[in-house]
């Protein structure tokens, strides 16, 4: 069950997912698309914070640069 709601399924869906369980092998379809779909999420989520992790690799090679002389301030913040 912790791995379950690690994975972001809601109580009730847990609680959805351990009766399928318990009725047996014929609801291993439905097992099957309940995770799925909480794959998909997952995957989604990652992607993203795969993306937030590239920007900040990207500003800390930008402060590198700026702070060894190889390239001069320039804020993209300021007008």
């Amino acid at each position: 069950l912790s791995c379950l709601r690690g994975c972001g399924m809601s109580i009730q869906e847990m609680k959805e997912y351990l009766a399928l369980c318990l009725e047996g092998q014929n609801t291993i379809p439905e097992r099957k698309k309940m995770l799925d779909i909480k794959r998909e999420g997952l995957v989604k989520t990652i992607n993203e914070l795969n993306g937030y992790v590239s920007y900040i690799d990207s500003k800390h090679k930008f402060y590198d640069d700026v702070t060894s002389g190889k390239i001069p301030y320039k804020s993209n913040l300021k007008k």
